[in-house]
């Protein structure tokens, strides 16, 4: 088969149409070829982030049950996060930024 052949045999109108939804469908049409990779690639992101979140839960229900039980715990994370102080203490803050 030549090449003059080969074009003859595939110039009708149903290669045209085929060709013309071919390109609306990977280019031009709101879920095109390019924002299909783009939420995949977000989907994937985004099942990271739950597989992360999902170790974190025990860990923070461990943690919120000794703040609700353990006085130490409490009185730690009082000290520590919202500088609060026992009777007769002094709080000194030291700026470590340069």
């Amino acid at each position: 088969m030549t090449f003059k052949e080969v074009i003859r045999k595939f110039n009708n109108r149903y290669v045209y149409a085929t060709l013309l939804f071919l390109l609306f469908i990977l280019f031009i049409d709101p879920f095109n070829l390019f924002e299909q990779i783009s939420l995949s690639k977000s989907l994937k992101d985004k099942e990271q982030q739950i597989k992360y979140y999902e170790k974190l839960v025990p860990e923070s229900k461990q943690y919120l049950e000794a703040l609700q039980t353990d006085t130490a715990t409490m009185e730690k994370v009082g000290r520590e996060q919202y500088l609060m102080k026992g009777d007769k203490e002094v709080i000194y803050l030291i700026d470590t930024q340069e």
